[in-house]
């Protein structure tokens, strides 16, 4: 025992150093990324940022969705809001004046909808759902209800009816009013179980106890700042000698409240530390890929959760006319259901490949047909086959049996031109076209965007807290980077119980061995 506890002790004080500054960053990181609202109002600018996240033809989201009001008149909306041309896509301004939102983080548009009868485009935001009145130009927010904002991901019309769909609810409206969503109940057949990639995530964050738990790993995120900092300051703070024998009891005070508090704060926490770092473990490939498919059962599940069974599980829909029901792709699966709302939807199977963060396309096409895009690519798939048909490498291709690697093409959205162009927008080169056109379809990001853009401080802290602002230094190692951390995390963790409970032990011992006899008279 003597000996584990040797290789404990040194190397959790030389893991734990050359790991404290990461684990202050992700502590802060971590606290900012539980409270999106704290910081949407702040961007990063470019010259921050690495070359891999500087902006060109679009990339990195900024083409969620396109709507041609006419050849000329076009809108273009993504992660950085939407934008407009009036002259066929030969150049585009900013669309957000007179009354869109302006915090860079509630920019973001999944997507757009244009009334042509009432001539208003719709926006769904992850603030709420913004409608644009082209005949004054001036935007509006649709409210809902509740005082707490929904990220909006799908809008569909159905006859004179809109259909919002946020990430954990559908709402509606009449086109011919519009001023507020009304919710509406939407029910789901018999759950027993949480998707564990879902879970896990929940766990990670806090969340999955609410606001409460989300506060309580705010003061876990704290405790770690305190406990690293401590950790350098007891590793590299010199100790005085004095030759006072007052100033020598004094002088080290500080150092030895330090060293009490590290000790004592980190073996009463360790669990929930364990807990986090356990967790960090799987938030990227290739750990990510063992939660796969995998379920928790619902008992383990908060009753909060279970009160609305679609919370942040909704991340994209669409709508068959052919049967007159919607298609909810969410976290657990692909689910069916009537436009009418009396019945539950119902899970069903899809032998098609829709990458873990879900499909960023989402079309009902003739023939029970749909298009799917994710970052595995772009599909056309008949609902029943066993199989989907790659549309960007013309071949079949199997339902796969666990989690791939992206795509080469992270398709982000997909659409046609009036003049019969078909693109698609990828995550890393942008706005691409899918078949050869006769005239220049080349969509020039605007210069006032180029030179005025800030990565959301939001996204920011969390490529920031997954390791990914690195890769330009890691390369592709990179991706190890997380799980690395994490073991380094969860050893520190158990080195430090193991020596303070071998210290404990042993001075228990010692008081006992050395406790006086009484002798017989």
């Amino acid at each position: 025992m003597k000996k584990l506890y040797s290789f404990f002790k040194k190397w959790h004080k030389y893991i734990g150093i050359g790991i404290s500054i990461i684990l202050i960053w992700m502590s802060i990181s971590g606290i900012l990324l539980n409270h999106s609202n704290w910081i949407a109002n702040y961007g990063v600018p470019t010259n921050w940022l690495p070359e891999d996240y500087v902006l060109k033809n679009w990339n990195r989201g900024g083409i969620n969705d396109a709507i041609f009001v006419n050849e000329n008149h076009i809108f273009l909306g993504g992660k950085f809001g939407i934008w407009e041309s009036k002259d066929g896509g030969k150049t585009f301004h900013s669309a957000m004046n007179n009354g869109f939102t302006t915090a860079p983080y509630y920019l973001k548009t999944n997507d757009l909808l244009f009334d042509k009868k009432h001539n208003i485009l719709y926006a769904a935001t992850f603030e709420g759902v913004y409608k644009l009145d082209l005949s004054n130009n001036l935007w509006t927010e649709i409210k809902t209800p509740e005082s707490t904002l929904q990220q909006f991901v799908k809008l569909i019309v159905v006859e004179d009816t809109l259909y919002a769909f946020s990430q954990s609810h559908l709402y509606t409206t009449l086109l011919a009013s519009s001023k507020s969503l009304s919710p509406k109940h939407l029910l789901k057949d018999k759950r027993e179980t949480m998707d564990l990639i879902q879970y896990t995530f929940a766990l990670h964050s806090g969340w999955l106890w609410g606001f409460g738990g989300r506060v309580f790993y705010d003061i876990l995120s704290a405790i770690l700042i305190f406990l690293s900092i401590s950790a350098l300051y007891i590793t590299f703070r010199k100790k005085r000698k004095p030759t006072d024998k007052t100033a020598k009891k004094k002088v080290n005070q500080r150092m030895g409240w330090m060293i009490k508090n590290h000790t004592v704060i980190g073996v009463y926490t360790s669990l929930f530390l364990l807990v986090i770092g356990g967790t960090g473990f799987f938030m990227r490939p290739p750990a990510l890929v063992a939660l796969v498919d995998g379920k928790v059962p619902v008992s383990l599940v908060p009753n909060y959760l279970l009160e609305n069974p679609w919370y942040h599980s909704i991340r994209n829909a669409t709508y068959n006319a052919e049967n007159d029901e919607f298609i909810l792709d969410t976290t657990e699966g692909i689910y069916k259901g009537k436009r009418s709302l009396e019945k539950p939807f119902v899970k069903t199977e899809w032998a098609v490949n829709i990458f873990v963060m879900g499909a960023t396309v989402f079309e009902s096409l003739p023939n029970h047909h749909y298009l799917i895009g994710s970052f595995y690519g772009l599909f056309d798939y008949k609902e029943g086959d066993n199989y989907s048909y790659d549309l960007l490498y013309g071949n079949k291709t199997p339902h796969y049996q666990t989690m791939k690697r992206p795509s080469d093409f992270m398709v982000m959205s997909a659409f046609t031109s009036p003049n019969g162009i078909q693109y698609i927008s990828t995550f890393q080169q942008g706005l691409l076209t899918l078949n050869t056109p006769n005239e220049d379809s080349f969509f020039p990001m605007p210069k006032e965007l180029l030179d005025g853009y800030k990565m959301p401080l939001w996204n920011y802290m969390f490529e920031l807290h997954n390791g990914r602002l690195f890769s330009f230094i890691l390369g592709k190692v990179g991706i190890l980077f997380i799980p690395i951390v994490s073991l380094f995390f969860i050893f520190i963790i158990i080195s430090g119980v193991y020596e303070y409970a071998y210290r404990k032990r042993k001075k228990l011992k010692s008081l006992y061995t050395k406790r006086p006899t009484s002798k017989r008279k």
